[in-house]
């Protein structure tokens, strides 16, 4: 039953558009209004993604709200290899919906909810590229319905508490050298619910200066599925049996401090810092009812290491006029990716982002379009060796993304 429900859920998702991740981690794809600023809205008590960002701000909203919209992220890496040469990953455009909502109770407190996808993953090499063994395809989809009650201390302090509701799937593809005969095609597919929660805070000392806190907690996944294969030579039927798959898998805890200032007239400035505890993400563990190569039960453990990271995230909106808004917002978002354990199912490096967006406002409507380049430093792969380069890769990733974002804001 639990299975059906959540193929249920997903068709249901699925129906208003796919839902794909360009990378782990995703924040700044929140909402227009969220890229424009470089996601630097933890300490913005005036804006309805706070029921993602910061829900204690909930309480400063004297009337319901609500914000709809998707962001639209089109990746672009390539692999380079010392040797000469090139391969692309596969062009694909990546939608990643969002919904939020503040529902103010009584004047002390107030109600919120968020749904978005704030990781995920999609790497799509051709079946044929020299990293086949070790991905060609990966593709993970959290989705997260986030609950929240806040509480307002007094005029200056607001605290809140909520939880994390989680839905994973996740879909892996590679190839699996048996030379002399064809490579077998390896597929492993999986889902999980999981559960987490949230604390935040807001503390508004002065009039025109706000601070803000959030800290979520870790996401434990177990994705439960099926390992299958093609391309099976009858001499080696025994060895690459269908049946149950797991993989474990840790989403970070993270802690976002932040601030904003109206002390500039026309002005909001606001700055976060954005920690991420990704050193718990030491192992990508799959247990196998048949473990490949071998058709007897087992675990495989590839090594990650990840460290832990803080991200800088800086932004600015400027009243043009009262019915419009325009906004400009940075990020520097250092990897947290081992060199020694980099694969080619996350590719990537240190990364900067540029974002500029605008909003037009009209009665209790606002309508915002934001736009975000990423540019990320290159990335050598995995030495040759390590667990993470079983292909044998001697070369160099690069890349960089466009995402747009548009979403529609009503107050009631």
């Amino acid at each position: 039953m639990k299975k059906r429900l959540g193929l249920i859920l997903v068709f249901l998702l699925l129906v208003t558009g796919r839902a794909f991740g360009a990378g782990f981690q995703l924040f700044n794809e929140g909402s227009a209004r969220v890229m424009g600023l470089g996601a630097a809205v933890t300490a913005r008590d005036d804006m309805v993604e706070s029921a993602w960002y910061n829900p204690s701000a909930a309480v400063f909203f004297s009337r319901p709200e609500v914000l709809a919209g998707s962001a639209l992220v089109i990746p672009s890496i390539k692999y380079e290899p010392k040797a000469g040469g090139e391969y692309e990953m596969i062009d694909r455009v990546h939608p990643l919906p969002f919904f939020y909502g503040v529902f103010p109770v009584t004047e002390r407190v107030a109600l919120s909810f968020s749904f978005n996808l704030p990781y995920g993953l999609t790497t799509d090499w051709p079946d044929d590229w020299p990293g086949r063994y070790d991905a060609d395809y990966t593709s993970l989809k959290t989705f997260f319905w986030v609950p929240s009650i806040s509480f307002k201390l007094n005029d200056k302090f607001a605290i809140a508490v909520g939880a994390q509701l989680v839905y994973a799937d996740a879909k892996m593809e590679n190839a699996i050298n048996v030379s002399p005969l064809p490579d077998v095609r390896a597929r492993l597919e999986g889902s999980d619910w999981a559960n987490g929660w949230l604390v935040a805070l807001t503390f508004k000392p002065w009039e025109h200066t706000t601070f803000g806190l959030i800290y979520r907690s870790e996401i434990n996944l177990d994705l439960e599925g099926v390992a299958s294969y093609e391309n099976v030579h009858p001499l080696l039927s025994n060895a690459f049996k269908r049946g149950d798959g797991e993989v474990f898998l840790t989403l970070p805890d993270t802690l976002s401090l932040g601030v904003s200032t109206r002390i500039i007239p026309g002005w909001i400035l606001s700055a976060d810092l954005l920690w991420s505890g990704w050193s718990s993400y030491e192992n990508l563990t799959f247990k196998f009812e048949y473990l490949p190569g071998t058709g007897l039960p087992g675990t495989l453990v590839k090594p990650k290491n990840w460290h832990d990271r803080w991200a800088l995230r800086l932004g600015a909106e400027y009243a043009l006029k009262p019915s419009w808004k325009l906004r400009f917002g940075y990020v520097y978002d250092p990897s947290p990716i081992d060199d020694y354990t980099r694969g080619p199912e996350l590719p990537t490096n240190d990364r900067q982002l540029f974002n500029i967006g605008v909003g037009y406002l009209k009665g209790n409507l606002q309508v915002n379009a934001a736009y975000t380049y990423l540019i990320m430093d290159d990335a050598s792969t995995a030495p040759l060796g390590s667990p993470a380069n079983s292909s044998g890769l001697d070369g160099d990733y690069e890349g960089d993304t466009h995402i747009f974002g548009v979403d529609v804001k009503l107050k009631f």
